[in-house]
């Protein structure tokens, strides 16, 4: 398990990734255990926006906060998100890529949240 501040920084100078091949080709070097986190990391960022905190939809009885909160893929039996979709994903935010993650850093931070366990 990469840490995430890792994963956003090997991710932070291809941003924005020149095409879906590209973003794909940096992904095909971690886990997709590793993928799921950059997801969701970018979606938890994006709803999150100029907030200093996580909001408590975060925060969900009998769901983790991790790595595949967005993902899904380790809470049951299949993915919400396929992996074969991230990517396009990474590549269709564009430049948003990077404030989105920086959100997702700073409100994980405000919120008490270690990332080491994300």
């Amino acid at each position: 398990m990469t840490h995430i501040q890792q994963l956003i920084s090997a991710a932070d100078p291809l941003i924005p990734f020149k095409n879906e091949a590209v973003a794909s080709a940096f992904l095909q070097q971690y886990s997709v255990d590793d993928q799921a986190a950059l997801i969701s990391a970018l979606y938890i960022g994006r709803d999150h926006g100029g907030a200093n905190q996580l909001n408590e939809d975060c925060f969900i009885e009998g769901m983790p906060f991790d790595r595949y909160f967005h993902t899904g893929g380790g809470h049951g039996y299949g993915w919400l998100i396929a992996p074969t979709e991230f990517g396009r994903i990474l590549y269709e935010k564009n430049t948003n890529v990077r404030t989105y993650f920086h959100s997702f850093v700073r409100c994980a931070s405000g919120s008490g949240i270690d990332l080491s366990t994300f």
